[in-house]
């Protein structure tokens, strides 16, 4: 049995989440509520950095970094595996965990009343808009019919924490292919068991 350490609002958690739940892996990993801001031992002796998620195996040790442990996942599953781990969506994978760590930073200001900064935080709003901007005119590509691939599981989870947390106001406005997308995918179970709440 595994142990993945997150928290129901972690949009990078969410990932992996969606990502067991499409490799039919759920049921070999415990989820286990880790307050990053609370820097609980157990989390800190698994990644010193204090960050989520982090999953444990009895193979590979502890692995923290989404894009690390969707990586294991993948193999773990093996060349038949439902979700796609190929060049391309792993390039797709790493521009959403770029917007989302940019986003993040944008929520956090709000969070921790940060009232200095200005420049930078408007280059991370200018991160995610660009990123986003990008995934519209990507979006006619991405499949709609089985499972989505790593990539595109990125894309609806940024899209959806965009939603959620609002960091950069209304993400849909002018993204009508991008926005399909996301409105068709966000309907399977996977997404619907693993929605952000809090």
């Amino acid at each position: 049995m595994m142990t993945l350490y997150s928290v129901r609002i972690s949009p990078f958690g969410r990932k992996i989440k969606v990502l067991l739940k499409e490799l039919g892996l759920e049921d070999q990993v415990e989820v286990v509520a880790a307050n990053t801001l609370e820097d609980p031992d157990f989390l800190l002796e698994s990644n010193p950095l204090g960050k989520i998620p982090v999953l444990k195996t009895s193979d590979h040790g502890d692995i923290s970094n989404s894009s690390l442990i969707a990586r294991y996942l993948l193999e773990k599953s093996g060349a038949g595996a439902a979700v796609s781990g190929d060049w391309q969506a792993l390039k797709l994978e790493a521009l959403c965990d770029g917007a989302l760590e940019a986003a993040l930073l944008l929520v956090y200001r709000g969070w921790f009343e940060m009232t200095c900064g200005d420049v930078f935080f408007d280059r991370q709003r200018d991160k995610v808009i660009r990123a986003l901007d990008r995934l519209e005119t990507m979006a006619s590509a991405f499949g709609t019919d089985g499972a989505p691939s790593i990539g595109e599981i990125g894309v609806v989870v940024l899209a959806e924490y965009l939603a959620f947390r609002e960091p950069i106001g209304d993400w849909r406005q002018g993204r009508p292919q991008l926005s399909a997308f996301v409105d068709a995918v966000s309907q399977r179970p996977s997404f619907q068991a693993t929605q952000p709440a809090g």
